[in-house]
């Protein structure tokens, strides 16, 4: 997904590229990859879940591997969500999704993208 500040228009985007699926830094970071972002409410929302999980562990006496499987499970979820988390974020920024390009790298998604806008080479 490519978005562009909406106040740049089209004499000189700044795009950003995002990768719609699966966030890998997300799921390892979870509320540091937020903080990265400023994205300070799922920051919070991430760290309060891991809180809550925490606690209901503790006050439940459940077992590891139950809780084990429950905090992968909802670092997964967070994986999963956290591309679109960002383009919500950009768009309330003041970008918008200016197009969708596939390519196997952000460097091939780019020139794509500026190919498609008819941005002559350098």
């Amino acid at each position: 997904m490519v978005h562009v500040f909406s106040e740049a228009g089209n004499a000189d985007p700044d795009p950003v590229l995002l990768k719609d699926g699966f966030s890998f830094c997300a799921f390892l970071f979870t509320v540091f990859w937020a903080l990265w972002h400023r994205m300070w409410l799922v920051a919070a929302l991430i760290f309060s879940g891991l809180a809550l999980l925490e606690a209901v562990f503790v006050l439940s006496a459940a077992a590891e591997e139950l809780a084990l499987i429950v905090r992968l499970a909802f670092y997964v979820m967070i994986g999963f969500g956290a591309n679109d988390w960002l383009s919500a974020s950009l768009l309330k920024r003041g970008y918008v999704l200016a197009g969708v390009v596939a390519a196997p790298q952000p460097d091939a998604a780019l020139r794509r993208w500026f190919d498609l806008q008819g941005f002559a080479r350098a």
